[in-house]
């Protein structure tokens, strides 16, 4: 049964889409209708009686213009949205991606940096989360992916919420301490897949020429927060100190 577009129609009311669900989609194995991306009203509407997000039409031709369109849809055996609405509200929720890094630092202060061959901009050890994967654990991972080391991360220094974009989701950019290291570390590290070059101690300035801004005040927001021996972590939102 296919519903056709919502938008325009008045359907932002869930009781109203609930029993037009009912009623014409009755005995079913399927109910699918569509509705301008933009709308939010009827989006959550929509996903209150039920019907799930699956996948968004883009730029589709119509009467007032080339617009694009969610896919919205119920089948057969789903949750009844009296009882459970949640699993279709949940794909309207913001999408963040999740990564854990390591700050690692010699007995100067200066922190590891990494030369990788896949990005200009110079990183700390570290990377996106696996499913079910925890901060200390997914930095950890990526340490000895990394660096062929086996690190025991410490406690979280720095969370900084990145906004999204049309290029990327937005993020969760997790620093944690990485403890201080003798001076040779960066010999021992052992780079056995290429994504990893090379890797450095390098002080503030050098921290601040060769990685990204965004990177670069986390780690000195990192170091800020062992140096004054403040318990706390900082909260960033797009790299500034969060309101």
């Amino acid at each position: 049964m296919d519903l056709g577009d919502l938008t325009g129609r008045g359907a932002t009311d869930p009781a109203r889409l609930v029993d037009l669900v009912r009623q014409e989609g009755a005995g079913a194995a399927r109910v699918q209708a569509v509705h301008a991306v933009e709308d939010a009203a009827t989006a959550w509407a929509a996903a209150r009686a039920g019907l799930r997000r699956e996948g968004v039409l883009r730029g589709v031709p119509g009467p007032s213009g080339v617009r694009d369109l969610a896919v919205v849809a119920r089948v057969a055996g789903d949750p009844d949205p009296d009882v459970d609405a949640l699993p279709a509200i949940v794909p309207l929720f913001p999408v963040s991606l999740v990564s854990a890094g390591v700050v690692l630092r010699d007995g100067a202060g200066r922190v590891l940096l990494l030369r990788t061959s896949y990005k200009v901009p110079w990183e700390v050890p570290g990377g996106v989360l696996e499913d079910g994967e925890g901060l200390r654990a997914g930095a950890a991972r990526e340490a000895r992916e990394e660096l062929g080391l086996d690190l025991s991360p410490g406690r979280l220094l720095v969370l900084d919420r990145r906004g999204g974009d049309d290029r990327q989701p937005e993020r969760l950019l997790a620093l944690l301490d990485g403890g201080v290291h003798d001076e040779d570390l960066p010999a021992r590290c052992r780079f056995l897949d290429g994504e990893v070059l090379e890797a450095v101690w390098c002080d503030r300035a050098e921290v601040r020429a060769r990685t990204g801004p965004g990177l670069a005040t986390r780690v000195e927001a990192a170091l800020d927060r062992l140096a004054s021996g403040d318990p706390s972590t900082a909260l960033l939102a797009d790299g500034a100190p969060e309101a």
